[in-house]
């Protein structure tokens, strides 16, 4: 390699840092954009929801339209916690109507661990058999195929049932949103070490341009 094409290395590998650096940038702009309108066109409203004593306590987001990373991180609280109220309602949690706070029963049961039953018009059970016993000691659940459900304890018949069906979909949703936020994430990471590869081969090529500026000056004084 001759000696000029070795002096041109450091400049070409500069300016090839930052096309990577403005690709980058331009790759995580665009896929932070793709998810936010993604988002918003689903015309989706960050739910509120019932908490402290007087059941108004609130996100800072609630109400507004979700359509990036700390909505849809809200979005997901108020889900998980109207799952949460929905499994204590199943479990015998009274809901105050006046503040809709659900206080007592069971918040935990989640869709791993929700009994499976399905009833017909009649309230019987078509599935062959259920038994389930809440883990917090609320209560239990037969339900045997033709015969009504049988519970024990605190437990909430018509809530129980459904209560799985309900927690499938919460669950359903929150993953999904999940993937909405970790790609707000990865393309603003994205984007940053494209803005950091971009400054750095600014600097690099600037110093380079100074050196060389320099370096003819020093040349034409010896001269």
């Amino acid at each position: 390699m001759s000696q000029q094409a070795v002096s041109r290395l450091p400049r070409v590998l500069a300016y090839i840092v930052g096309i990577c650096g403005v690709v980058m940038l331009v790759c995580g702009i665009g896929v932070y954009a793709a998810a936010s309108a993604e988002l918003s066109t689903q015309h989706i409203t960050v739910a509120s929801y019932n908490e402290g004593s007087d059941g108004t306590l609130n996100g800072p987001e609630a109400g507004k339209p979700m359509a990036g990373p700390f909505t849809a991180l809200s979005q997901i609280y108020d889900i998980s916690h109207h799952l949460q109220q929905a499994s204590q309602t199943a479990t015998g949690g009274q809901k105050d109507s006046t503040t809709g706070v659900v206080t007592g029963g069971d918040p935990n049961v989640t869709y791993g661990t929700a009994p499976s039953i399905t009833l017909d018009s009649q309230g019987n059970c078509t599935n062959a058999v259920a038994q389930w016993t809440d883990p917090a000691g609320m209560g239990t659940v037969q339900c045997d195929k033709g015969g009504p459900l049988q519970t024990t304890g605190s437990i909430n018949g018509q809530a129980i049932a459904g209560l799985r069906s309900t927690q499938t979909t919460g669950s359903f949703l929150i993953s999904s949103l999940f993937v909405s936020v970790l790609a707000f994430g990865v393309s603003t990471v994205v984007a940053a070490v494209g803005v950091l590869f971009l400054l750095m081969a600014i600097v690099a090529l600037r110093l380079m341009g100074k050196s060389r500026r320099d370096g003819d000056k020093a040349d034409a004084a010896q001269a």
